[in-house]
Protein backbone atom coordinates (compact mmCIF):
# COMPACT_ATOMS: atom_id res chain seq x y z
CA UNK A 1 0.00 0.00 0.00
CA UNK A 2 1.38 3.43 -1.01
CA UNK A 3 1.66 5.56 2.13
CA UNK A 4 3.15 8.85 0.88
CA UNK A 5 3.41 11.06 -2.22
CA UNK A 6 7.11 10.18 -2.46
CA UNK A 7 6.36 6.47 -2.67
CA UNK A 8 3.55 7.14 -5.16
CA UNK A 9 5.90 9.14 -7.37
CA UNK A 10 8.50 6.37 -7.25
CA UNK A 11 5.79 3.85 -8.07
CA UNK A 12 4.70 5.81 -11.16
CA UNK A 13 8.05 7.03 -12.49
CA UNK A 14 10.78 4.69 -13.70
CA UNK A 15 14.40 5.68 -13.11
CA UNK A 16 15.12 4.99 -16.79
CA UNK A 17 12.39 7.44 -17.82
CA UNK A 18 13.64 10.21 -15.53
CA UNK A 19 17.38 9.85 -16.17
CA UNK A 20 16.84 9.18 -19.87
CA UNK A 21 15.28 12.63 -20.32
CA UNK A 22 18.64 14.20 -19.50
CA UNK A 23 21.32 11.84 -20.81
CA UNK A 24 21.64 9.14 -23.47
CA UNK A 25 21.77 5.66 -21.92
CA UNK A 26 23.23 2.52 -23.49
CA UNK A 27 22.36 -1.05 -22.59
CA UNK A 28 25.03 -2.82 -20.48
CA UNK A 29 23.81 -6.25 -19.46
CA UNK A 30 20.92 -5.93 -17.04
CA UNK A 31 21.76 -2.24 -16.55
CA UNK A 32 22.38 0.89 -18.59
CA UNK A 33 25.41 3.16 -18.69
CA UNK A 34 26.43 6.63 -19.89
CA UNK A 35 29.06 9.31 -19.50
CA UNK A 36 28.50 10.84 -16.08
CA UNK A 37 26.75 14.23 -16.35
CA UNK A 38 28.32 15.40 -13.08
CA UNK A 39 32.01 15.26 -14.00
CA UNK A 40 34.23 15.15 -17.08
CA UNK A 41 35.13 11.65 -18.27
CA UNK A 42 35.99 9.83 -21.51
CA UNK A 43 34.78 6.35 -20.57
CA UNK A 44 31.24 5.81 -19.24
CA UNK A 45 31.18 5.07 -15.52
CA UNK A 46 27.59 6.18 -14.81
CA UNK A 47 25.22 3.21 -14.39
CA UNK A 48 21.44 2.99 -14.01
CA UNK A 49 19.78 -0.10 -12.53
CA UNK A 50 16.13 -0.54 -13.62
CA UNK A 51 15.64 -3.47 -11.23
CA UNK A 52 16.74 -1.46 -8.19
CA UNK A 53 15.47 1.93 -9.43
CA UNK A 54 18.81 3.58 -8.69
CA UNK A 55 21.82 5.19 -10.38
CA UNK A 56 25.47 5.47 -9.44
CA UNK A 57 28.70 6.85 -10.84
CA UNK A 58 31.63 4.49 -10.32
CA UNK A 59 34.06 7.08 -11.66
CA UNK A 60 35.46 10.34 -10.34
CA UNK A 61 32.49 11.84 -8.49
CA UNK A 62 30.99 8.75 -6.81
CA UNK A 63 27.50 10.26 -6.79
CA UNK A 64 24.43 8.04 -6.65
CA UNK A 65 20.86 7.65 -5.41
CA UNK A 66 17.23 7.56 -6.53
CA UNK A 67 15.23 9.71 -8.96
CA UNK A 68 14.88 12.52 -6.40
CA UNK A 69 18.63 12.72 -5.84
CA UNK A 70 19.25 12.72 -9.60
CA UNK A 71 16.81 15.55 -10.32
CA UNK A 72 18.12 17.60 -7.38
CA UNK A 73 21.68 17.17 -8.61
CA UNK A 74 21.16 17.75 -12.33
CA UNK A 75 18.64 20.60 -11.96
CA UNK A 76 20.53 22.20 -9.09
CA UNK A 77 17.41 22.38 -6.92
CA UNK A 78 16.39 21.54 -3.37
CA UNK A 79 14.29 18.51 -2.42
CA UNK A 80 11.03 20.45 -2.27
CA UNK A 81 11.47 21.68 -5.84
CA UNK A 82 12.39 18.17 -7.02
CA UNK A 83 9.30 16.80 -5.28
CA UNK A 84 7.04 19.29 -7.07
CA UNK A 85 8.71 18.70 -10.44
CA UNK A 86 8.48 14.90 -10.23
CA UNK A 87 4.95 15.03 -8.81
CA UNK A 88 3.86 17.04 -11.83
CA UNK A 89 5.59 14.55 -14.14
CA UNK A 90 3.96 11.60 -12.38
CA UNK A 91 0.52 13.22 -12.13
CA UNK A 92 0.60 13.05 -8.34
CA UNK A 93 -1.27 15.74 -6.43
CA UNK A 94 0.62 17.28 -3.53
CA UNK A 95 -1.99 18.40 -1.05
CA UNK A 96 -1.17 21.72 0.60
CA UNK A 97 -1.93 21.65 4.30
CA UNK A 98 -1.85 25.43 4.68
CA UNK A 99 -4.69 27.25 2.81
CA UNK A 100 -2.45 30.30 2.41
CA UNK A 101 0.19 28.16 0.69
CA UNK A 102 -2.49 26.63 -1.54
CA UNK A 103 -3.72 30.10 -2.56
CA UNK A 104 -0.19 31.26 -3.30
CA UNK A 105 0.54 28.18 -5.41
CA UNK A 106 -2.73 28.65 -7.31
CA UNK A 107 -1.91 32.31 -7.97
CA UNK A 108 1.57 31.43 -9.21
CA UNK A 109 0.20 28.72 -11.49
CA UNK A 110 -2.37 31.10 -12.96
CA UNK A 111 0.27 33.78 -13.47
CA UNK A 112 2.60 31.29 -15.17
CA UNK A 113 -0.18 30.39 -17.63
CA UNK A 114 -0.79 34.09 -18.27
CA UNK A 115 2.92 34.68 -18.99
CA UNK A 116 2.90 31.80 -21.46
CA UNK A 117 0.05 33.49 -23.35
CA UNK A 118 2.08 36.73 -23.36
CA UNK A 119 5.03 34.90 -24.93
CA UNK A 120 2.77 33.42 -27.62
CA UNK A 121 1.27 36.85 -28.35
CA UNK A 122 4.71 38.44 -28.80
CA UNK A 123 5.94 35.52 -30.95
CA UNK A 124 2.94 35.87 -33.27
CA UNK A 125 3.49 39.64 -33.55
CA UNK A 126 7.13 39.12 -34.56
CA UNK A 127 6.16 36.61 -37.22
CA UNK A 128 3.00 38.19 -38.67
CA UNK A 129 2.83 41.96 -38.12
CA UNK A 130 4.60 44.38 -40.46
CA UNK A 131 6.45 46.07 -37.57
CA UNK A 132 7.33 42.62 -36.21
CA UNK A 133 8.80 41.54 -39.54
CA UNK A 134 10.98 44.67 -39.54
CA UNK A 135 12.09 43.79 -36.00
CA UNK A 136 12.89 40.25 -37.14
CA UNK A 137 14.97 41.64 -40.02
CA UNK A 138 16.83 43.85 -37.53
CA UNK A 139 17.65 40.74 -35.50
CA UNK A 140 18.86 38.95 -38.64
CA UNK A 141 21.04 41.96 -39.45
CA UNK A 142 22.50 41.74 -35.94
CA UNK A 143 23.48 38.12 -36.64
CA UNK A 144 20.65 36.32 -34.82
CA UNK A 145 19.54 33.32 -36.87
CA UNK A 146 15.92 32.28 -37.40
CA UNK A 147 16.71 29.12 -35.43
CA UNK A 148 17.86 31.20 -32.47
CA UNK A 149 14.73 33.37 -32.64
CA UNK A 150 12.65 30.21 -32.29
CA UNK A 151 14.88 28.63 -29.63
CA UNK A 152 14.85 31.76 -27.45
CA UNK A 153 11.18 32.52 -28.25
CA UNK A 154 11.89 36.11 -29.30
CA UNK A 155 8.88 38.32 -29.95
CA UNK A 156 7.65 41.80 -30.63
CA UNK A 157 5.37 44.07 -28.55
CA UNK A 158 3.31 46.28 -30.91
CA UNK A 159 2.98 50.04 -30.58
CA UNK A 160 -0.49 49.68 -29.10
CA UNK A 161 -1.78 51.07 -25.82
CA UNK A 162 -3.62 47.93 -24.75
CA UNK A 163 -3.04 45.35 -27.50
CA UNK A 164 -1.64 42.70 -25.15
CA UNK A 165 -4.07 43.47 -22.34
CA UNK A 166 -7.09 43.09 -24.64
CA UNK A 167 -5.68 39.82 -26.00
CA UNK A 168 -5.35 38.47 -22.44
CA UNK A 169 -8.83 39.68 -21.51
CA UNK A 170 -10.07 37.66 -24.47
CA UNK A 171 -8.43 34.62 -22.85
CA UNK A 172 -10.41 35.17 -19.65
CA UNK A 173 -7.90 37.16 -17.55
CA UNK A 174 -8.93 40.27 -15.68
CA UNK A 175 -7.04 43.55 -16.03
CA UNK A 176 -6.08 43.22 -12.38
CA UNK A 177 -4.44 39.84 -13.06
CA UNK A 178 -2.53 41.29 -16.01
CA UNK A 179 -1.32 44.11 -13.76
CA UNK A 180 -0.19 41.74 -10.98
CA UNK A 181 1.87 39.84 -13.58
CA UNK A 182 3.79 43.08 -14.27
CA UNK A 183 2.49 43.50 -17.82
CA UNK A 184 0.76 46.87 -17.32
CA UNK A 185 2.03 50.37 -16.60
CA UNK A 186 0.08 53.27 -15.11
CA UNK A 187 0.45 57.00 -15.82
CA UNK A 188 -1.81 59.98 -15.07
CA UNK A 189 -4.72 57.74 -14.22
CA UNK A 190 -4.43 55.76 -17.43
CA UNK A 191 -3.44 52.14 -17.99
CA UNK A 192 -1.08 50.95 -20.74
CA UNK A 193 0.73 47.79 -21.84
CA UNK A 194 4.10 47.97 -20.12
CA UNK A 195 5.90 46.80 -23.28
CA UNK A 196 5.21 48.75 -26.48
CA UNK A 197 7.31 48.98 -29.68
CA UNK A 198 9.84 46.54 -28.29
CA UNK A 199 11.69 43.37 -29.27
CA UNK A 200 10.79 40.93 -26.51
CA UNK A 201 13.10 38.52 -24.71
CA UNK A 202 11.19 36.01 -22.52
CA UNK A 203 12.89 35.16 -19.22
CA UNK A 204 12.35 31.59 -17.99
CA UNK A 205 12.86 29.81 -14.69
CA UNK A 206 15.10 26.75 -14.37
CA UNK A 207 12.39 24.52 -15.83
CA UNK A 208 11.76 26.68 -18.91
CA UNK A 209 8.49 28.30 -17.72
CA UNK A 210 8.18 31.98 -18.69
CA UNK A 211 8.25 34.21 -15.60
CA UNK A 212 9.10 37.65 -17.04
CA UNK A 213 10.32 39.65 -20.02
CA UNK A 214 12.99 42.05 -21.13
CA UNK A 215 12.12 44.48 -23.91
CA UNK A 216 14.44 46.43 -26.26
CA UNK A 217 13.03 49.52 -27.90
CA UNK A 218 12.39 49.16 -31.65
CA UNK A 219 10.37 51.30 -34.03
CA UNK A 220 9.69 51.20 -37.75
CA UNK A 221 12.44 52.50 -40.01
CA UNK A 222 12.47 56.30 -40.04
CA UNK A 223 10.31 56.60 -36.90
CA UNK A 224 11.90 58.43 -33.97
CA UNK A 225 11.94 56.86 -30.54
CA UNK A 226 9.39 58.55 -28.31
CA UNK A 227 10.82 60.71 -25.55
CA UNK A 228 11.15 58.96 -22.20
CA UNK A 229 11.38 55.46 -23.69
CA UNK A 230 14.32 53.59 -22.14
CA UNK A 231 16.40 51.37 -24.43
CA UNK A 232 15.70 48.31 -22.25
CA UNK A 233 13.02 47.69 -19.65
CA UNK A 234 12.23 44.57 -17.62
CA UNK A 235 9.24 43.06 -15.88
CA UNK A 236 9.01 44.44 -12.31
CA UNK A 237 9.21 42.04 -9.40
CA UNK A 238 6.13 39.81 -9.20
CA UNK A 239 5.11 36.58 -7.46
CA UNK A 240 7.07 34.77 -10.22
CA UNK A 241 9.87 37.14 -11.19
CA UNK A 242 12.67 38.64 -9.10
CA UNK A 243 15.60 39.91 -11.17
CA UNK A 244 18.00 39.50 -8.22
CA UNK A 245 17.30 35.74 -8.28
CA UNK A 246 17.02 35.07 -12.03
CA UNK A 247 19.76 34.35 -14.56
CA UNK A 248 18.69 34.73 -18.17
CA UNK A 249 19.29 31.56 -20.18
CA UNK A 250 20.15 29.24 -17.29
CA UNK A 251 17.24 26.95 -18.21
CA UNK A 252 18.99 26.29 -21.54
CA UNK A 253 22.58 26.46 -20.27
CA UNK A 254 22.53 24.37 -17.08
CA UNK A 255 23.43 21.02 -18.68
CA UNK A 256 26.31 22.59 -20.63
CA UNK A 257 27.51 24.40 -17.49
CA UNK A 258 27.62 21.04 -15.71
CA UNK A 259 29.35 19.37 -18.65
CA UNK A 260 31.99 22.10 -19.03
CA UNK A 261 32.25 22.82 -15.29
CA UNK A 262 32.27 26.51 -16.19
CA UNK A 263 29.73 29.28 -16.82
CA UNK A 264 30.18 32.32 -19.07
CA UNK A 265 28.51 35.39 -17.55
CA UNK A 266 27.48 38.27 -19.80
CA UNK A 267 25.38 41.37 -19.25
CA UNK A 268 22.80 41.39 -22.04
CA UNK A 269 20.10 39.30 -23.68
CA UNK A 270 21.68 39.67 -27.13
CA UNK A 271 25.08 38.73 -25.73
CA UNK A 272 23.63 35.53 -24.29
CA UNK A 273 21.91 34.53 -27.51
CA UNK A 274 24.91 35.28 -29.73
CA UNK A 275 27.45 33.54 -27.46
CA UNK A 276 25.19 30.47 -27.30
CA UNK A 277 24.70 30.62 -31.08
CA UNK A 278 28.50 30.72 -31.52
CA UNK A 279 28.76 27.33 -29.82
CA UNK A 280 29.33 28.29 -26.18
CA UNK A 281 25.98 27.18 -24.77
CA UNK A 282 27.17 27.42 -21.15
CA UNK A 283 26.30 31.14 -21.06
CA UNK A 284 23.88 33.15 -18.91
CA UNK A 285 23.20 36.81 -18.24
CA UNK A 286 22.17 38.79 -15.19
CA UNK A 287 18.74 40.36 -15.75
CA UNK A 288 19.29 44.09 -15.46
CA UNK A 289 21.26 43.88 -12.22
CA UNK A 290 24.71 43.02 -10.90
CA UNK A 291 25.65 39.64 -9.47
CA UNK A 292 23.75 38.98 -6.25
CA UNK A 293 24.18 36.39 -3.47
CA UNK A 294 21.13 34.55 -4.87
CA UNK A 295 22.72 34.37 -8.33
CA UNK A 296 25.87 32.92 -6.84
CA UNK A 297 23.95 30.40 -4.76
CA UNK A 298 22.19 29.14 -7.90
CA UNK A 299 25.40 29.04 -9.96
CA UNK A 300 27.27 27.11 -7.29
CA UNK A 301 24.89 24.19 -7.76
CA UNK A 302 26.38 23.76 -11.23
CA UNK A 303 29.97 25.07 -11.14
CA UNK A 304 32.46 27.17 -9.19
CA UNK A 305 34.23 28.42 -12.35
CA UNK A 306 32.94 31.68 -13.83
CA UNK A 307 34.14 33.46 -16.99
CA UNK A 308 33.14 37.13 -16.85
CA UNK A 309 32.44 39.31 -19.88
CA UNK A 310 31.50 42.47 -17.98
CA UNK A 311 32.55 46.10 -17.97
CA UNK A 312 35.25 45.77 -15.34
CA UNK A 313 36.18 48.74 -13.18
CA UNK A 314 38.95 48.23 -10.65
CA UNK A 315 38.41 51.66 -9.08
CA UNK A 316 35.40 52.61 -7.04
CA UNK A 317 32.72 50.54 -5.34
CA UNK A 318 30.69 49.69 -8.43
CA UNK A 319 27.85 47.17 -8.41
CA UNK A 320 29.87 44.85 -10.64
CA UNK A 321 32.81 45.04 -8.24
CA UNK A 322 30.58 44.18 -5.29
CA UNK A 323 29.28 41.09 -7.12
CA UNK A 324 32.83 39.98 -7.89
CA UNK A 325 33.84 40.47 -4.26
CA UNK A 326 30.94 38.25 -3.18
CA UNK A 327 31.99 35.55 -5.65
CA UNK A 328 35.60 35.62 -4.40
CA UNK A 329 34.44 35.36 -0.80
CA UNK A 330 32.25 32.41 -1.75
CA UNK A 331 35.20 30.50 -3.19
CA UNK A 332 34.47 30.90 -6.91
CA UNK A 333 37.31 30.74 -9.44
CA UNK A 334 36.90 33.81 -11.67
CA UNK A 335 38.37 34.60 -15.07
CA UNK A 336 37.92 37.72 -17.18
CA UNK A 337 37.33 37.69 -20.95
CA UNK A 338 39.15 40.85 -22.04
CA UNK A 339 37.90 42.48 -25.25
CA UNK A 340 38.11 45.86 -27.00
CA UNK A 341 35.33 48.42 -26.56
CA UNK A 342 32.67 46.01 -27.87
CA UNK A 343 30.26 43.58 -26.30
CA UNK A 344 30.28 39.83 -27.13
CA UNK A 345 27.30 40.14 -29.51
CA UNK A 346 29.13 42.75 -31.62
CA UNK A 347 32.35 40.73 -31.70
CA UNK A 348 30.53 37.54 -32.73
CA UNK A 349 28.52 39.38 -35.38
CA UNK A 350 31.78 40.56 -36.99
CA UNK A 351 33.70 37.29 -36.60
CA UNK A 352 32.85 34.35 -34.28
CA UNK A 353 36.47 33.16 -34.43
CA UNK A 354 37.61 36.42 -32.83
CA UNK A 355 35.26 35.73 -29.92
CA UNK A 356 36.72 32.25 -29.49
CA UNK A 357 40.24 33.72 -29.29
CA UNK A 358 39.10 36.19 -26.61
CA UNK A 359 37.45 33.32 -24.72
CA UNK A 360 40.58 31.16 -24.89
CA UNK A 361 42.64 34.11 -23.65
CA UNK A 362 40.59 34.63 -20.47
CA UNK A 363 42.80 35.49 -17.49
CA UNK A 364 42.22 35.04 -13.78
CA UNK A 365 40.43 37.92 -12.08
CA UNK A 366 43.49 38.68 -9.97
CA UNK A 367 45.80 38.75 -12.99
CA UNK A 368 43.37 41.15 -14.63
CA UNK A 369 43.24 43.41 -11.58
CA UNK A 370 47.03 43.30 -11.20
CA UNK A 371 47.67 44.28 -14.84
CA UNK A 372 45.05 47.05 -14.61
CA UNK A 373 46.47 48.48 -11.40
CA UNK A 374 50.07 48.41 -12.63
CA UNK A 375 49.06 50.06 -15.92
CA UNK A 376 47.49 52.97 -14.02
CA UNK A 377 50.24 53.66 -11.49
CA UNK A 378 54.04 53.87 -11.32
CA UNK A 379 55.21 50.81 -9.36
CA UNK A 380 58.61 52.45 -8.68
CA UNK A 381 57.40 55.57 -6.87
CA UNK A 382 56.18 55.54 -3.24
CA UNK A 383 52.90 57.15 -4.33
CA UNK A 384 52.42 54.54 -7.07
CA UNK A 385 53.11 51.65 -4.71
CA UNK A 386 50.58 53.02 -2.27
CA UNK A 387 47.96 53.48 -5.01
CA UNK A 388 48.51 49.94 -6.36
CA UNK A 389 48.16 48.48 -2.88
CA UNK A 390 45.00 50.55 -2.35
CA UNK A 391 43.49 49.05 -5.50
CA UNK A 392 44.53 45.46 -4.89
CA UNK A 393 44.45 44.81 -1.15
CA UNK A 394 40.64 44.94 -0.81
CA UNK A 395 40.42 42.33 -3.59
CA UNK A 396 43.10 40.07 -2.11
CA UNK A 397 41.33 40.30 1.24
CA UNK A 398 38.19 38.78 -0.29
CA UNK A 399 39.90 35.58 -1.47
CA UNK A 400 38.44 32.67 0.49
CA UNK A 401 41.31 30.18 0.11
CA UNK A 402 44.27 31.11 2.35
CA UNK A 403 46.83 29.40 0.10
CA UNK A 404 45.61 31.33 -2.95
CA UNK A 405 45.54 34.52 -0.90
CA UNK A 406 49.14 33.96 0.20
CA UNK A 407 50.19 33.58 -3.46
CA UNK A 408 48.82 37.01 -4.40
CA UNK A 409 50.31 38.64 -1.32
CA UNK A 410 53.68 37.22 -2.34
CA UNK A 411 53.21 38.45 -5.93
CA UNK A 412 52.26 41.96 -4.83
CA UNK A 413 55.25 42.02 -2.48
CA UNK A 414 57.58 41.06 -5.32
CA UNK A 415 56.08 43.45 -7.89
CA UNK A 416 56.26 46.60 -5.75
CA UNK A 417 59.37 45.63 -3.78
CA UNK A 418 57.80 45.65 -0.31
CA UNK A 419 58.23 42.87 2.28
CA UNK A 420 55.31 40.45 2.71
CA UNK A 421 55.06 41.29 6.40
CA UNK A 422 54.33 44.91 5.51
CA UNK A 423 51.68 43.84 2.98
CA UNK A 424 50.09 41.63 5.65
CA UNK A 425 49.94 44.54 8.09
CA UNK A 426 48.30 46.82 5.51
CA UNK A 427 45.85 44.09 4.60
CA UNK A 428 44.62 43.96 8.19
CA UNK A 429 43.69 47.64 7.97
CA UNK A 430 41.58 47.19 4.84
CA UNK A 431 37.84 46.96 5.32
CA UNK A 432 36.79 43.53 4.18
CA UNK A 433 40.37 42.28 4.49
CA UNK A 434 41.87 39.55 6.63
CA UNK A 435 40.66 40.85 9.97
CA UNK A 436 37.02 41.20 8.90
CA UNK A 437 37.13 37.95 6.99
CA UNK A 438 36.11 36.09 10.11
CA UNK A 439 38.54 33.19 9.94
CA UNK A 440 36.27 31.21 7.62
CA UNK A 441 37.54 27.73 6.94
CA UNK A 442 37.59 26.34 3.43
CA UNK A 443 34.92 23.74 2.78
CA UNK A 444 34.96 21.58 -0.31
CA UNK A 445 31.32 21.52 -1.41
CA UNK A 446 29.63 18.97 -3.63
CA UNK A 447 32.46 16.44 -3.46
CA UNK A 448 32.54 12.94 -2.06
CA UNK A 449 35.16 12.22 0.59
CA UNK A 450 37.66 9.61 -0.66
CA UNK A 451 37.08 6.15 0.77
CA UNK A 452 39.77 4.54 2.92
CA UNK A 453 41.65 1.48 1.68
CA UNK A 454 39.86 -0.63 4.28
CA UNK A 455 36.45 0.64 3.19
CA UNK A 456 37.24 -0.08 -0.45
CA UNK A 457 38.28 -3.63 0.38
CA UNK A 458 35.14 -4.21 2.45
CA UNK A 459 32.94 -2.87 -0.36
CA UNK A 460 34.80 -5.05 -2.85
CA UNK A 461 34.30 -8.13 -0.68
CA UNK A 462 30.56 -7.49 -0.43
CA UNK A 463 30.34 -6.94 -4.20
CA UNK A 464 32.10 -10.28 -4.78
CA UNK A 465 29.59 -11.99 -2.50
CA UNK A 466 26.74 -10.60 -4.60
CA UNK A 467 28.52 -11.83 -7.69
CA UNK A 468 29.00 -15.31 -6.21
CA UNK A 469 26.93 -15.92 -3.03
CA UNK A 470 28.77 -19.24 -2.52
CA UNK A 471 31.85 -17.20 -1.54
CA UNK A 472 30.16 -16.72 1.83
CA UNK A 473 31.73 -20.05 2.83
CA UNK A 474 35.20 -18.41 2.50
CA UNK A 475 34.49 -16.04 5.39
CA UNK A 476 35.30 -17.86 8.61
CA UNK A 477 34.68 -16.77 12.19
CA UNK A 478 38.22 -15.38 12.53
CA UNK A 479 37.67 -13.08 9.55
CA UNK A 480 34.82 -11.13 11.17
CA UNK A 481 37.14 -9.03 13.33
CA UNK A 482 38.75 -7.69 10.13
CA UNK A 483 35.58 -5.84 9.16
CA UNK A 484 33.85 -2.72 10.46
CA UNK A 485 30.79 -3.13 12.69
CA UNK A 486 28.53 -2.16 9.77
CA UNK A 487 30.00 -4.84 7.50
CA UNK A 488 29.85 -7.42 10.31
CA UNK A 489 26.10 -6.74 10.67
CA UNK A 490 25.64 -7.11 6.90
CA UNK A 491 27.55 -10.41 6.83
CA UNK A 492 25.43 -11.70 9.70
CA UNK A 493 22.33 -10.78 7.68
CA UNK A 494 23.77 -12.58 4.65
CA UNK A 495 23.96 -15.77 6.70
CA UNK A 496 20.20 -15.50 7.31
CA UNK A 497 19.53 -14.74 3.63
CA UNK A 498 22.13 -16.78 1.68
CA UNK A 499 20.41 -16.19 -1.68
CA UNK A 500 21.06 -12.43 -1.21
CA UNK A 501 17.56 -11.57 -2.44
CA UNK A 502 16.46 -8.02 -1.64
CA UNK A 503 12.98 -9.01 -0.50
CA UNK A 504 14.63 -11.03 2.24
CA UNK A 505 16.67 -7.99 3.34
CA UNK A 506 13.63 -5.91 4.33
CA UNK A 507 13.28 -7.58 7.72
CA UNK A 508 17.03 -7.68 8.35
CA UNK A 509 18.37 -4.22 7.55
CA UNK A 510 17.43 -0.56 7.82
CA UNK A 511 16.33 1.30 4.68
CA UNK A 512 19.69 3.12 4.68
CA UNK A 513 21.61 -0.19 4.69
CA UNK A 514 19.37 -1.60 1.94
CA UNK A 515 20.13 1.44 -0.25
CA UNK A 516 23.85 0.86 0.37
CA UNK A 517 23.50 -2.81 -0.58
CA UNK A 518 21.70 -1.85 -3.79
CA UNK A 519 24.75 0.22 -4.70
CA UNK A 520 27.03 -2.75 -3.88
CA UNK A 521 24.86 -5.11 -5.94
CA UNK A 522 24.97 -2.72 -8.92
CA UNK A 523 28.74 -2.46 -8.48
CA UNK A 524 29.00 -6.26 -8.70
CA UNK A 525 26.95 -6.40 -11.91
CA UNK A 526 29.31 -4.17 -13.91
CA UNK A 527 32.31 -6.46 -13.24
CA UNK A 528 33.95 -8.46 -16.03
CA UNK A 529 32.39 -11.88 -16.57
CA UNK A 530 35.60 -13.93 -16.81
CA UNK A 531 37.14 -12.98 -13.45
CA UNK A 532 38.14 -15.59 -10.84
CA UNK A 533 35.65 -14.48 -8.17
CA UNK A 534 36.83 -16.95 -5.50
CA UNK A 535 40.46 -15.95 -5.90
CA UNK A 536 39.57 -12.24 -5.73
CA UNK A 537 37.57 -12.79 -2.56
CA UNK A 538 40.54 -14.58 -0.93
CA UNK A 539 42.85 -11.73 -1.97
CA UNK A 540 40.51 -9.16 -0.37
CA UNK A 541 40.45 -11.15 2.89
CA UNK A 542 44.26 -11.39 2.89
CA UNK A 543 44.67 -7.65 2.34
CA UNK A 544 42.11 -6.86 5.04
CA UNK A 545 44.12 -9.11 7.36
CA UNK A 546 47.30 -7.19 6.53
CA UNK A 547 45.59 -3.86 7.21
CA UNK A 548 44.30 -5.22 10.52
CA UNK A 549 47.84 -6.21 11.51
CA UNK A 550 49.26 -2.84 10.47
CA UNK A 551 46.65 -1.04 12.59
CA UNK A 552 47.69 -3.20 15.56
CA UNK A 553 51.35 -2.40 14.87
CA UNK A 554 50.58 1.35 14.82
CA UNK A 555 48.83 1.00 18.16
CA UNK A 556 51.76 -0.92 19.68
CA UNK A 557 54.23 1.62 18.25
CA UNK A 558 52.44 4.42 20.11
CA UNK A 559 52.62 2.39 23.34
CA UNK A 560 56.34 1.82 22.74
CA UNK A 561 56.89 5.56 22.39
CA UNK A 562 54.96 6.17 25.62
CA UNK A 563 57.00 3.49 27.47
CA UNK A 564 60.25 5.07 26.26
CA UNK A 565 59.18 8.49 27.52
CA UNK A 566 58.30 6.96 30.92
CA UNK A 567 61.56 4.96 30.88
CA UNK A 568 59.61 1.78 31.71
CA UNK A 569 62.12 -0.84 30.60
CA UNK A 570 59.96 -3.86 31.52
CA UNK A 571 56.93 -2.60 29.59
CA UNK A 572 59.13 -1.55 26.69
CA UNK A 573 60.57 -5.09 26.41
CA UNK A 574 57.08 -6.65 26.37
CA UNK A 575 55.87 -4.25 23.72
CA UNK A 576 58.90 -4.79 21.48
CA UNK A 577 58.30 -8.55 21.66
CA UNK A 578 54.63 -8.05 20.73
CA UNK A 579 55.63 -5.80 17.85
CA UNK A 580 58.07 -8.41 16.53
CA UNK A 581 55.53 -11.26 16.74
CA UNK A 582 52.80 -9.19 15.13
CA UNK A 583 55.10 -8.13 12.27
CA UNK A 584 55.54 -11.76 11.24
CA UNK A 585 51.79 -12.05 10.60
CA UNK A 586 51.74 -9.47 7.77
CA UNK A 587 50.92 -11.10 4.45
CA UNK A 588 53.27 -9.64 1.88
Amino acid sequence: MISSPIEEIKEKLDVMQVVGEYIKLQKAGANYRALCPFHQEKNPSFFVSPSRQMWHCFGGCGEGGDIFKFVMKIEGIEFGDALRLLAQKAGVELKALDPAVARMQSERKGMAELMEWCAKFFERQLADSQAGKEAAQYLLDRGVTKESMIKWRLGYAPDSALGLCEFLEGKGYSRDEVGRAGMLAYSEGKTYDRFRSRIMFPVADLHGSIIGFGGRIFTKAGTAVKEGFAKYINTPNTALYDKSKVLYGLDKAKMQVLKNDACILVEGYMDTIMVSQAGNENVVAVSGTALTPWHLKILKRYTENLLLSFDMDIAGDTATRRGIDLALQDGFSLKVITMPEKDPAEVIQENPETWKKFLEGAVSILDFYFSTAFSRHDAKSPEGKKAIAKDLLPIIGKIANKIEQAHWIQKLSHEIGVREEVIQEELKKVKGGVESYGGRQDVVQGTVAPASRKQLLEDRTLALLFRRPENLTLIAEEHLSLFSVKTQEILAGFEKNPSLGFQGFEGLFSSETIEFLKYIALKSEIEEEDADWEKECRVCLEQLHSLFIKEKLDSIAKEIQDAEERKDAVKLGELLLQFQEMSRKIIL
